[in-house]
This record gives structure tokens, C-alpha cells and sequence, in this order.
């Protein structure tokens, strides 16, 4: 796996407000990639915002990510319910420069077609979290993390969108990149149990947080290219973790990785993705988050790393 490292940025709203919730600073997390509340790739049991057991809070993200030939922009909002229930829409942008798509269609009609057209992925993603077990920060003297049941379902707005060539024509109608590199299904839900705990003044005064996620998914590449395959279309239990120090109050320093399983193989083959960021809270309304993470392989683009921008806010 390499060590390929990618930059995150976390801004939370243009418009600061005063208090927008009761609960402690940075415990909820920031908002991932998918929309959901914990770190940058994965999801934590804690429900997003700062909202106590009688409060409902808002939040909105717009998000940035560079990939050398692949760019990915996301925006989504999101409302936590009475720190139990977490309910979240985010729209993915994938966009795959016009050298990468023209290289695929060399390799599909040996070097017959050189020249293709950039492409675009879209998809969608409907997410819902339920609070089911536990306190990961107030019940200090119970080692027993909190516990939350998500689900995520996903629609690829474009698995069979045509890519069409420089001049217009369309040699393979209906069929987008998902398809063209093997996956068989545009949508798919995946389902995760998250298990979190904050231990406060530990370690050395520091407060450490840990989460570890199970996720049963179909997804390619968390769903851009699709789900499943013709030869596997079955969900395979994933594992995500996240490791954080809150070094003050309003900082912290940590590590995650996510697994994935590799169903389409050839240019599609996948690995684990890894990141190692540092996260700044000065109020309950703003955060800053700057990453390094490692994607891996994705279709001829080995080593794939970037810039990541999330802008959001909470309400």
C-alpha cells in the first residue's frame, strides 16, 4: 500500500454563530466526504453538530478534492436530531480528465481511438444515523464505547452515460465508466456500525479519541464506479478506524484508513485508503482540518494524491 499522502482543508461557514449547540467542542466530528459526521473518510457513532437530548442543529458543506487527472467536488446538508439521529444528503462530482478516458479507449481498441473527451461522474447519497448505545464522551468511568447504526444509499447518476470523441460521435452508447470497467449496478446501500469513544485528560492531559467502523458494502470506489461486478456482486464487510489526539481543546492530530474490496480488477483495482490530518475547532461553528491521504490505485493513476477543500458549516 503506498503512502501517498492527500491535503484536506475544513472551513465550517462564512457566518459565524455564537453557540450552536451544548455539547463539548469537536465532538462532532467534522462532515466526511459522504456527508457524514466523524472524520475525513469515515463515519463516527457521534450524531454531527453540537446539539444536546432537546436541540435540532443544521449544516451545509461544499467540498474540494485533486487528484492529479481526477478532481472530485461534493455539497451536502445535513440536520441532527436531539444528539440521537443524523439524516444527510451530499452530491458527488467526479471529474476524469480527457487524458485519462482517451488513454482507456487506446487500451479497449488497441490504439484505434487515442482521442476521447473528458468525462463525469455524478452521484448521490442519502444518509441516515441512529444513536443506539452508550456516551463515547460523558461516561468517563465506563470503557464501553457509543455505538450507531448508519445507511447509505447511493445513486451513480451516470453509470451509463455515453463518452463521446472530439468529434462528436459516440462509439459506445449507454455505456458510462462504471459500466465500461465491469461494475454491474448503479446504486446500492451501504450499512455501517460505528463504535466511538473520547477519553478526556488522556493521554498526558490530552484527550484521545478512537472509532472503529464496520461497513457492508457493494460500492467500487465508494460507488463512483458503481457496485459490484459481473463476477462478484456480492457486499463484503468492510473495516474503517480513526485515531485522534485532541492536543488543546480546539486541536487535534490523527490517522484513519478504510478498506476496500477489489471487484473490477484490471484498471479498476483498488486498495486501501489512509489518511493522517490535523483538525482545528475554534468555535462550534468553525473548523479547519488539513490532510494527508493516500488513495491509492485508481484506473491508470497509480499513485493517486491531492488537494482536499471542505468548506461547511453548522446552525
Amino acid at each position: 500500500m503506498k503512502k501517498i499522502f492527500l491535503f484536506s482543508l475544513l472551513l465550517i461557514s462564512s457566518h459565524v454563530f455564537a453557540d450552536s449547540g451544548s455539547r463539548l467542542i469537536a465532538s462532532g466530528g467534522i462532515t466526511g466526504f459522504e456527508g457524514t459526521a466523524g472524520g475525513g473518510i469515515t463515519p463516527w457513532a457521534f450524531i454531527g453538530g453540537y446539539t444536546s437530548k432537546e436541540e435540532i442543529s443544521y449544516s451545509a458543506n461544499v467540498q474540494y478534492l485533486s487528484l492529479n487527472d481526477y478532481t472530485l467536488k461534493t455539497a451536502g446538508l445535513g440536520i441532527s436530531l436531539f444528539d440521537r439521529v443524523e439524516l444527510s444528503f451530499q452530491r458527488q462530482r467526479l471529474d476524469i480528465s480527457s487524458g485519462l478516458t482517451s488513454n482507456v479507449f487506446a487500451l479497449l481498441t488497441d490504439g484505434a481511438i487515442t482521442n476521447a473527451n473528458s468525462a463525469t461522474i455524478e452521484q448521490d447519497i442519502i444518509g441516515a444515523k441512529v444513536k443506539i448505545f452508550g456516551d463515547g464522551v460523558f461516561t468517563q468511568n465506563d470503557w464501553l464505547p457509543q455505538l450507531a447504526i448508519g445507511a447509505q444509499y447511493k445513486k451513480n447518476r451516470d453509470f451509463d452515460s455515453s463518452l463521446s470523441l472530439p468529434d462528436g460521435s459516440v462509439p459506445l452508447p449507454g455505456i458510462g465508466v462504471p459500466l465500461l470497467l465491469g461494475a454491474k449496478n448503479d446504486s446500492g446501500t451501504d450499512i455501517y456500525l460505528s463504535a466511538t469513544k473520547l477519553w478526556l485528560g488522556y493521554p498526558s492531559g490530552y484527550n484521545l479519541l478512537a472509532n472503529l467502523t464496520a461497513r457492508y458494502t457493494r460500492a467500487n470506489v465508494f460507488g463512483l464506479l458503481g457496485f459490484g461486478s459481473e463476477g462478484d456482486d456480492s457486499a463484503k464487510l468492510e473495516w474503517e478506524g480513526s485515531l485522534a489526539v485532541l492536543i488543546s481543546p480546539t486541536t487535534a492530530i490523527g490517522t484513519e484508513f478504510r478498506t476496500q474490496t477489489n471487484r473490477l480488477g484490471g484498471l479498476a483495482e483498488e486498495d486501501t485508503v489512509v489518511d493522517a490530518f490535523i483538525a482545528y475547532f475554534p468555535n462550534k461553528s468553525i473548523s479547519i482540518t488539513a490532510a494527508y491521504v493516500d488513495l491509492g490505485n485508481l484506473p491508470l493513476q497509480e499513485g493517486s494524491s491531492g488537494f482536499y477543500l471542505t468548506v461547511s458549516g453548522n446552525f
